[in-house]
Formats: structure tokens, C-alpha cells, sequence
């Protein structure tokens, strides 16, 4: 009893003997936002390509500026030691700032070329100053000789990059 009696006096003493007071803080948030940009820094090409009677369907050209070591996945470039070139961009945003990108193309098959371009999605963080650079390559694959042998001429595929903040 002598415990309860003390602790309820404590109380007593307490609210007669304190104050409390509730304070404000007021805190300013501002919000920057810098839009994303991509910039080409190198459009996508491929060296000239070749297709004749020694042409098997399956050969194929890379676009990128070593031509691959291997036989088949640079035969049907003209010249086996030139190359192309890879896309290259960048993307500039916040510094430090993380950003996933992707790039795509759809399937496409152009008198008897395919365009090939392995669909990907990765993650990047923008430097200190607020930029990444990223590249990547794609192949043309002869699907059909006798077509192509008699479709010479420029052709046109398309892909997609797409860069957002993560």
C-alpha cells in the first residue's frame, strides 16, 4: 500500500510541480528535378555487307569496330577485318543518380537480312558530373540468300534505348 500511496503522490508532485511544451520545427524541402537526357554519341553502323555465291544462309555481321575472330560471325561483312560500330550514348540526369535503360528491338527480316539485337535491361549510376556512357551491338544475319543476292541495295532496322530514374 505504502508503494501505491508514493507513486500517486509522485504524480501529484509531478503535475503540480512541471510544464511541458510542444515546439515546432519547420523543415523547407525543395525539390530539383532534372529530366533525364540521352544524347548519340555514336549511331550504330555495320561494314558493308556481302552476299554471293560462296554465302550461306546464317552467316552473319557484327556491328561493332573489332570484327569477331570467328569465321561464321563475320562472313557476311565485305571485308572481315573492318568493322562497324557499336551504338554509343549517354545519358545525363542528377548526379549520382541511378538509372535503368533498355534497349529492344522487334523482329525484323528485310530481303533476306535479319537485324538481331538481344533485348536487355540493366541498371547505371550517373557520375559526378551527372552522366553514364553505355553501348551496346547488334547483328545482321543472312536468313535467305536467294533473296538477298537479288536485293541488293541500303536497308533500314530500328531498335529502341530507353533510360529512366530508378
Amino acid at each position: 500500500m505504502l508503494k501505491k500511496t508514493s507513486s500517486t503522490l509522485a504524480l501529484l508532485v509531478m503535475s503540480f510541480g512541471s510544464a511541458a511544451t510542444t515546439y515546432q520545427v519547420d523543415v523547407n524541402l525543395v525539390v530539383e528535378r532534372t529530366p533525364l537526357q540521352i544524347a548519340q554519341a555514336t549511331a550504330m553502323s555495320f561494314p558493308e555487307l556481302l552476299v554471293n555465291e560462296a554465302s550461306k544462309n546464317g552467316d552473319a555481321c557484327v556491328s561493332a569496330a573489332t570484327p569477331p575472330s570467328n569465321p561464321i560471325s563475320s562472313a557476311l561483312c565485305n571485308d572481315a577485318n573492318v568493322g562497324g560500330n557499336a551504338a554509343k550514348f549517354t545519358v545525363s540526369g542528377t548526379p549520382h543518380a541511378q538509372v535503368v535503360y533498355t534497349f529492344s528491338a522487334p523482329d525484323q527480316t528485310q530481303d533476306g537480312l535479319r537485324f538481331t539485337l538481344a533485348d536487355r535491361t540493366a541498371g547505371a549510376q550517373l557520375n559526378a558530373s551527372g552522366s553514364v556512357d553505355i553501348a551496346f551491338a547488334a547483328t545482321i544475319i543472312l536468313d535467305d540468300k536467294d533473296v538477298a543476292i537479288n536485293a541488293p541495295g541500303t536497308k533500314s532496322f530500328t531498335y529502341d534505348f530507353v533510360a529512366a530514374y530508378q
